[in-house]
């Protein structure tokens, strides 16, 4: 497959995206796992070499998604992705902060670097995003941000569905409300997340220091 076109690195507060590489995935393979209800970001499956090329090679082929990591002085410190062409907007997904990481503002701080890079390249980019209702600590990101819920439904969410059948009761507990079992197969509560073109974004910390 052809490599997208990337730039080598996209500078922000503190940290910088950059695209996969071998070295990036192999430091992500080692994050700590989030475990169920956040597994499907959990990335041990990069420890074998073969699947860890493969990953790099899908990440940084042509086509209509970009994937970034976020970088602090050579350490991936996290993830995010793009759909350039979704017919909702400017698709962010798969925001990923591994528990290590977590405290210092990286989330914020890699959506504010990546949505200020596409508003310089295409002014009228609107950006759009959905998150489980559980992920309430994602939400205040999110509207840090500028972000607004501009719709509230339930989905099918095939990685959730095929845990909920594994996890007991206990575990299950902290989503009970988040989730329902109708026609047959477990659903998820989502909000549909929307940020219009130059919505001023609130980094805390990190912008009292660049002041």
């Amino acid at each position: 497959m052809a490599k997208a076109e990337y730039p080598n690195e996209i500078p922000g507060p503190g940290l910088a995206l950059r695209p996969w590489d071998m070295d990036l995935a192999g430091q992500m393979a080692e994050w700590s796992p989030r475990g169920f209800p956040y597994h499907a970001f959990d990335l041990p499956h990069l420890r074998d070499p073969v699947k860890q090329a493969a990953a790099v090679a899908s990440c940084t082929e042509e086509g209509r998604h970009r994937h970034f990591v976020a970088v602090e002085a050579e350490t991936a410190v996290g993830r995010v992705s793009v759909n350039l062409r979704d017919p909702l907007g400017t698709y962010i997904w798969s925001v990923h902060v591994p528990p290590e990481h977590e405290g210092r503002g990286v989330a914020r701080r890699m959506l504010a670097t990546l949505m200020t890079y596409l508003e310089d390249s295409s002014p009228s980019a609107s950006f759009v995003l959905t998150t489980n209702a559980y992920a309430e600590a994602a939400h205040r990101v999110y509207r840090a941000l500028g972000f607004v819920t501009s719709e509230t439904r339930w989905h099918f969410d095939r990685e959730i569905a095929e845990a909920l059948w594994r996890v007991t009761p206990q575990e299950r507990e902290p989503v009970n409300r988040f989730i329902r079992f109708q026609s047959g197969r477990w659903q998820v509560r989502s909000h549909v997340m929307r940020r219009q073109p130059g919505t001023p974004m609130d980094l805390g910390a990190w912008e009292a220091v660049a002041s």
